[in-house]
C-alpha cells in the first residue's frame, strides 16, 4: 500500500514540473510582449488586413494593408471597410511607421 501511494504522489509531482514549465513559458512570452514597440506591432500586420491608420496630421486612412517594410507601411485606401466595397483600392498611401499614431483593426466578417 505504501509503495502504491508513493508511486502516485511521484506521478503527481512530475505533473507539477510540467505546470511549472508552462507557467515559466507564459511569463517569458508576456515579458516579450511587454517589450514590443508600436513599430513592431505595425510590422506584424499581414497584407490584406483592413485597418484604419491615423498619422501625425490626424487624418484617418481606412484601407487594406498592401505591404509592410522596415520603415513604411503601404495602405490601399478603400471606399468602405465592409462588404465588397473594400475590394477595390481607390488610391495607395505609403505611410512612414514613425508617423502612425493610432491603428484600428477592422473586424473581419
Amino acid at each position: 500500500m505504501d509503495d502504491d501511494f508513493w508511486e502516485i504522489t511521484a506521478n503527481l509531482r512530475g505533473g507539477d514540473d510540467t505546470a511549472e514549465a508552462r507557467e515559466q513559458a507564459r511569463a517569458i512570452v508576456a515579458a516579450a510582449r511587454n517589450q514590443r514597440t508600436f513599430a513592431d506591432e505595425l510590422r506584424a500586420l499581414s497584407p490584406g488586413d483592413v485597418v484604419t491608420l491615423v498619422a501625425l496630421d490626424g487624418i484617418p486612412i481606412t484601407g487594406r494593408i498592401l505591404g509592410v517594410g522596415s520603415d513604411v507601411v503601404r495602405v490601399g485606401e478603400v471606399v468602405d471597410a465592409v462588404g465588397t466595397a473594400r475590394r477595390r483600392v481607390v488610391r495607395c498611401h505609403d505611410v512612414r511607421l514613425d508617423a502612425v499614431v493610432r491603428l484600428v483593426r477592422e473586424p473581419s466578417r
